[in-house]
């Protein structure tokens, strides 16, 4: 019988992977994580998305900054 690849409760398709960051960057993921009203695994997948994908992910998208409550 073909073993079966266990996910541990994450999204079909979803890789986990560990890095280490300086806490002061976390810090400021977090922040602008918060502002996106993400979570910071969220906010690091969406971005990295966009910069492989060649589209600046320093501000978010207009539909975005039109939703946001003042």
């Amino acid at each position: 019988m073909a073993q079966r690849k266990q996910n541990h409760g994450r999204a079909p398709g979803k890789t986990q992977i560990s890095i280490s960051l300086p806490q002061n960057l976390v810090e400021r993921i977090d922040k602008l994580a918060d502002q996106e009203n993400r979570n910071r695994s969220n906010f690091i997948a969406t971005h990295l998305e966009r910069l492989a994908d060649g589209t600046l992910a320093s501000e978010p998208d207009a539909s975005f900054k039109s939703s946001r409550k003042k």
